[in-house]
């Protein structure tokens, strides 16, 4: 069993992560709502890589979808 104070010390690491995929999925968002999904994606992957995220293809895909199918005009 794993001792919760190795969680405790492990979750700054995980908050970085949270707040740079965050900062990539919104920059994205703001220039690439509403465009294809390929177009979406290639766009996200450049911007975990600049943020140094490795993000898992099925989380890289979802994020894409739900940016393509936003309407421009939403926020």
């Amino acid at each position: 069993m794993v001792d919760p104070a190795e969680y405790d010390k492990d979750i700054p690491r995980v908050q970085e992560h949270l707040y740079k995929f965050e900062r990539a999925f919104a920059k994205v968002r703001g220039t690439h709502r509403g465009r294809l999904v390929d177009e979406v994606r290639q766009a996200l992957l450049e911007e975990f890589e600049s943020e140094g995220l490795t993000v898992w293809t099925e989380v890289a895909d979802d994020a894409a979808r739900r940016i393509a199918e936003e309407q421009a005009d939403e926020a």
